[in-house]
């Protein structure tokens, strides 16, 4: 999966279990909830993770109930990084070079 169809995934999957979460406990209305997801679905397709960015944190700009996902793709690319550098830790562990991964570590 690409990163923008894992973002979406992922949003999506946030979205939705926001306004389940919202329409049991009764704090979102079931004409809120269509709303929210006209609303939500104005923003979609995104075409780069900048652009999922920008949509999302315009999205919550107005609609502040939903911060989860402002949460989210604000951490993703802070986790890409580190899974990148989980993934080169990795290769010179293989080889036996801990100082090299713990310099990677570092950076």
């Amino acid at each position: 999966m690409d990163d923008i169809a894992a973002i979406k995934h992922q949003i999506e999957y946030l979205f939705l279990k926001k306004i389940i979460a919202g329409l049991r406990d009764g704090s979102i209305s079931v004409a809120k909830a269509k709303e929210y997801a006209n609303a939500f679905l104005s923003i979609e397709p995104f075409t780069s993770i900048e652009d999922a960015y920008n949509k999302i944190n315009q999205f919550v700009a107005g609609h502040a109930e939903f911060t989860i996902l402002k949460d989210y793709i604000d951490s993703y690319e802070k986790e890409k990084d580190v899974a990148g550098k989980i993934d080169k830790m990795r290769e010179h562990i293989k080889q036996n070079n801990i100082d090299a991964a713990i310099q990677v570590a570092k950076a």
